[in-house]
């Protein structure tokens, strides 16, 4: 029996072999080779010991600020707190008096940056400007009727205010822009429900615009009768409504400061392409920027916007007012 071998399978290289000891789990390659790496390892930690002696004392240091706590380390800083206490409400009431309670600031804006300075979740603070805010003035039946008339003012003349409409009046009146907001939305839905068409289509709409054009050419009315005389001539539309899709063709020239102006050889194509869409029958299939800008080179829809914007606005301003 002392010559029996038995047939193993090496654990590190899968390899089948023959030995003596019936538990032996590698091959004799690997056994050498992890022979090998231990007498490597036994040298290198040899040669670490003997190159760094042992030290007999701790090497002295010189500090200049002996006596002054060592700075702390950063560690991650705590969650923004979620819960209002009394403390921390009187706290973000302090910061707002003391840096924020003018109504030029956008409440939004106002409330990240409190929101920032003490740590604590926007809404929380949102919450607590909200109270304060609404506490201090409210929308009566008065200040609702001249908010509204100022914001009809607002669209009839086309003049937009810095920082919109709605804001301007909050700011006037004292009173949350929220409120504004609701106000206007809610009375403006009313006035389209008057309408024998609450909601135009596009092919009424173009048909608005093709009429307004023609008007501002034959200046048969002041500029101030249009709305009516087109709500009139068409029959389908109220006075509101063409004021405010008249509103939407003349837009805030401010928005395309940053859009590049097209070559004047561009700009007449641009031009020309709009007086025959306001010749044809029913406007193009796609958005008509997007259709201009398609049937010429290098240009885009944001800069056709820009040219009929400006193109629109000083029509308008040509346009006599009596």
């Amino acid at each position: 029996m002392s010559g029996m071998k038995f047939r193993r399978t090496c654990s590190a290289c899968n390899a089948t072999f023959f030995s003596p000891d019936r538990k032996a789990s590698l091959c004799l390659k690997c056994s050498k080779k992890r022979a090998i790496k231990h007498v490597r390892a036994v040298a290198t930690a040899e040669a670490k010991a003997t190159a760094e002696p042992l030290r007999v004392a701790p090497r002295p240091v010189i500090r200049s600020d002996v006596g002054v706590a060592a700075p702390r380390k950063k560690g991650p800083r705590p969650p923004k707190a979620s819960v209002l206490t009394p403390e921390l409400r009187e706290r973000i009431l302090d910061c707002y008096e003391k840096d924020y309670s003018s109504p030029q600031g956008r409440l939004r804006e106002v409330n990240a940056q409190i929101a920032e300075k003490l740590w604590v979740k926007r809404k929380v603070v949102a919450d607590v400007i909200r109270d304060v805010t609404q506490s201090r003035a409210q929308l009566t039946n008065e200040l609702r009727a001249r908010a509204i008339e100022m914001y009809q003012r607002f669209v009839e003349n086309g003049h937009r205010p810095e920082g919109g409409r709605r804001r301007a009046i909050s700011s006037a009146f004292g009173v949350p822009y929220k409120q504004v907001m609701n106000l206007i939305r809610e009375w403006s839905l009313a006035e389209y429900a008057k309408s024998p068409t609450p909601n135009p289509s596009r092919q009424q709409l173009f048909e608005v615009e093709k009429v307004y054009w023609d008007e501002l050419h034959t200046k048969r009315y002041r500029l101030t009768e249009l709305p009516s005389k087109i709500a009139e001539h068409l029959g389908y539309i109220t006075r509101w409504q063409v004021l405010r899709w008249l509103d939407v063709l003349h837009d805030d020239e401010r928005v395309f400061a940053n859009v590049p102006d097209p070559p004047q050889e561009v700009q007449e194509q641009i031009l020309a392409a709009y007086s025959e869409y306001l010749k044809s029958d029913s406007p193009p299939e796609h958005g008509l920027h997007y259709t201009i800008a398609s049937g010429i080179d290098k240009v885009t829809p944001r800069q056709v916007h820009k040219v009929l914007q400006s193109y629109r606005h000083q029509m308008r301003s040509e346009y006599p007012l009596i």
